[in-house]
């Protein structure tokens, strides 16, 4: 069967799979989750809720759609199982026609930075309306040496190009992964990140400080201004404004971690739970222990913060985690990693990645030109 006719009954298969009964729950809870970053309409806003969930997400067992449906369909021969994988590897992104090429469409991914040759299961029609210069918002998978479109595109006109440029960018601010698939823009965010890293130690002499929840955002601002006097010195750039939540502004301490790897994190109430590591009977207060399980259970707290804790007294860290989990041989040097994985496992299943993501300058000089709430709707 030519790949194309096979990449189309694939996923056809495998959508009507995913929308059987089965899933039902997990994908209304996808729905009601999801708010796709895109200017899209409503139909390719859908359609892309549901690639997501049959390609990407994450069902409650911890496997995907496409592990379920390999399982349940042995008889698959080996080159539909490969594609299959292989559609885990998806592209997203706000994408410019540079050229059509036979059946294919070659595109450039403002997201990224890459070039893609895309051809749809439709043939030439899904392109009979796309010419060079417009743009596409869509989704690509693996396709032997080209790619496939995998969900409905949203078409674009040349003259948009300056509103994509911004809503590129504010995908690649929120979805660094998207980004960082091209890998000059990942070794450049390094190069960055340990610049970054430096100014950070350099003004504060540690890579974390602890600050009372209100000087949050002053001492944000006077260090991504040293940051951008370092890299460009006399501009007059605003500083990128700091999104936070309602939380920390009435926090008693907020640390601010400058990680090595990923860059700038905040966690709050981090002089509670020092106080709770240098005397760890404090774990018997309700305050305290509350505090720390919410530290170990959050999905949202890197493993990191807990090792800022845990590691300037290995022995103290064994104390108060045997009290809380009650383990009375509990020992961080010996247990520490594996609990560490245990409860944040999604932390170390991806990538550890920068924060700060790279912009074109055409990108860049578009942002600055707007106010920190973005541009107004048009």
């Amino acid at each position: 069967m030519d790949v194309m006719k096979q990449a189309g009954a694939l996923k056809e298969r495998l959508v009507d799979f995913a929308l059987s009964p089965r899933f039902a729950r997990e994908l209304d809870e996808a729905f009601e989750r999801s708010h796709p970053d895109v200017l899209a309409d409503s139909e390719v806003a859908t359609s892309m809720i549901v690639d997501h969930f049959v390609l990407q997400q994450r069902l409650a067992s911890g496997d995907t759609v496409i592990d379920r449906f390999l399982r349940a369909h042995p008889g698959l021969s080996p080159q539909e199982r490969e594609m299959l994988l292989g559609w885990k590897d998806v592209v997203e992104g706000v994408f410019e026609v540079k050229e059509k090429d036979q059946d294919a469409v070659i595109l450039f991914n403002l997201v990224d930075e890459l070039t893609y040759r895309a051809r749809s299961n439709m043939g030439e029609s899904a392109f009979r309306t796309v010419g060079k210069g417009m743009f596409l918002i869509c989704r690509l998978v693996p396709l032997g040496a080209d790619w496939l479109v995998s969900a409905h595109i949203s078409l674009f006109p040349a003259e948009a190009r300056d509103e994509l440029l911004i809503q590129a960018a504010e995908v690649a601010l929120r979805n660094p992964e998207l980004v960082f698939r091209n890998p000059d823009k990942l070794a450049a965010a390094r190069r960055m990140l340990a610049e970054q890293r430096e100014v950070f130690i350099e003004m504060y002499g540690a890579e974390y400080i602890v600050v009372p929840g209100e000087e949050v955002p002053s001492q944000y601002d006077a260090f991504m201004r040293a940051c951008m006097d370092r890299a460009q010195p006399g501009n007059t750039f605003p500083s990128p404004s700091l999104t936070y939540s309602d939380e920390m502004p009435d926090a008693e301490t907020v640390a601010i971690h400058f990680d090595p790897e990923t860059g700038i994190s905040f966690y709050l109430d981090f002089g509670l739970l020092q106080e709770l590591f240098a005397a760890p009977s404090l774990i018997n207060r309700r305050r305290y222990r509350e505090t720390l399980t919410s530290y170990l259970r959050g999905d949202d707290i890197s493993p990191a913060a807990i090792r800022l804790l845990a590691d300037p007294d290995p022995d103290n860290a064994g104390v108060v985690f045997g009290k809380l989990l009650k383990k009375k041989n509990f020992s961080w040097p010996e247990h520490g990693e594996s609990l560490l994985r245990r409860y944040k496992a999604r932390h170390f299943e991806t990538p550890r990645l920068p924060t700060t993501i790279p912009v074109s300058e055409t990108m860049a000089e578009l942002l600055r030109s707007f106010p920190p709430d973005g541009p107004s709707e048009p």
